[in-house]
């Protein structure tokens, strides 16, 4: 726990501090079960300790709930130290109530935080590794480790960017932070209910830069990948419908990438991010979603596995990689049948549609088995 605490409430006001503006759905996902979660939200609602703020964008309605004195009193009362956490945020950004446009920009914001903690990152910044220079006031001294996983903010990146080279303008992305874990850096995005407002070259500069500072700082990523959260799976399907590298002023995958990863705002999407940035848990996914298939006769990228007749190949992509997917190799040579495509139940129909009927796609588990 954050908090180090064992308080829920004092858990959820925290975080609704230290976010300023929180998506109400957002609760039942920090940490324990969701629905004793959603009992500790309403009850925060109901004593005061937060208030929530309802608005109207494109026929829905939007609810963020932002902490109010009261509740700032319950954490002050019972861990002081958090909340210099919440004061130095604030002190950072001012909590004027904003607009819609606003509350929006911040609920991306808090939905790739809580994504990135949910999948084990560290985003304290007295407790990773620092983005500015050693000359700088605001570096810490934290060694970086390339077995811990580390998330970091727009606001942190724009700093440091700007302290690297003052000339720079970081403004205008859609980048709602990044994660960086051993050589890989992943750059989130929050595209919602639809496809997200793209100038192609105002992103691609951004990650460049993102890629001069941290190599700067020593962290030395040789992988930049997206990971593109939306709030189901039919907007992958709408992404994948515009091929990539199309010219357009929304979202395309780019193959100025290594991958481009989509997943839903949701528990599910939580697991999978933190199988995507942890190699252990990637290749025990890996091996127990393989288990009933034989290992590839020749080295190839083009399938993971054969079937135990030898006569299909086998994709594995329940990352739900979409430049993998458009790129996908329909007719491996050496096979007279169509390949089998594995990815979670969840993710089956959209895939299919995506990939179209000449791939057979297939469902396994989130644990990896069938």
């Amino acid at each position: 726990m954050i908090t180090g605490k064992e308080d829920r409430m004092l858990e959820l006001l925290w975080f609704v501090g230290y976010c300023m503006e929180f998506p109400t759905q957002l609760a039942i996902r920090i940490g324990g079960h969701p629905e004793w979660n959603r009992h500790v939200m309403y009850r925060a609602i109901n004593e005061g300790y937060v208030e929530v703020a309802r608005g109207r964008s494109r026929q829905r309605i939007i609810r963020s709930m932002r902490l109010t004195p009261k509740g700032m009193d319950y954490i002050s009362d019972r861990d002081s130290k958090a909340l210099t956490y919440i004061l130095a945020k604030q002190d950072e950004q001012p909590t004027a109530h904003s607009s819609t446009e606003k509350v929006l920009r911040q609920h991306s914001l808090t939905i790739a935080l809580m994504m990135a903690y949910n999948a084990g990152a560290v985003f304290l910044p007295d407790q990773q590794p620092s983005l500015m220079s050693r000359t700088s006031p605001l570096w810490n001294g934290v060694g970086y480790r390339e077995d811990q996983t580390y998330f970091y903010t727009t606001s942190e990146i724009r700093r440091s960017i700007q302290e690297y080279d003052p000339d720079s303008v970081v403004k205008g992305s859609r980048i709602a932070g990044i994660i960086v874990r051993g050589r890989n850096c992943y750059c989130l995005y929050h595209t919602g209910h639809s496809r997200m407002f793209w100038m192609r070259s105002t992103e691609e500069n951004t990650v460049a830069s993102i890629e001069t500072m941290l190599n700067a700082r020593g962290f030395h990523c040789e992988s930049f990948s997206q990971v593109v959260i939306g709030s189901r799976m039919k907007v992958a399907e709408k992404i994948a419908h515009h091929r990539v590298n199309a010219q357009s002023k929304y979202f395309t995958v780019s193959d100025g990438y290594q991958s481009c990863f989509f997943l839903v705002n949701s528990m599910q999407g939580d697991a999978l991010l933190s199988t995507i940035v942890d190699p252990v848990k990637r290749q025990v996914a890996n091996r127990r979603a393989l288990q009933d298939y034989l290992p590839p006769t020749v080295a190839t990228r083009d399938y993971d596995a054969v079937t135990r007749d030898g006569q299909r190949p086998v994709i594995l992509n329940y990352q739900c990689d979409l430049l993998a997917l458009l790129n996908i190799n329909q007719a491996p040579y050496g096979f007279t049948q169509s390949p089998i495509l594995l990815c979670y139940d969840y993710q089956v129909d959209s895939i299919q549609t995506i990939v179209g009927p000449m791939v057979e796609v297939r469902a396994i588990s989130e644990g990896g088995q069938s």
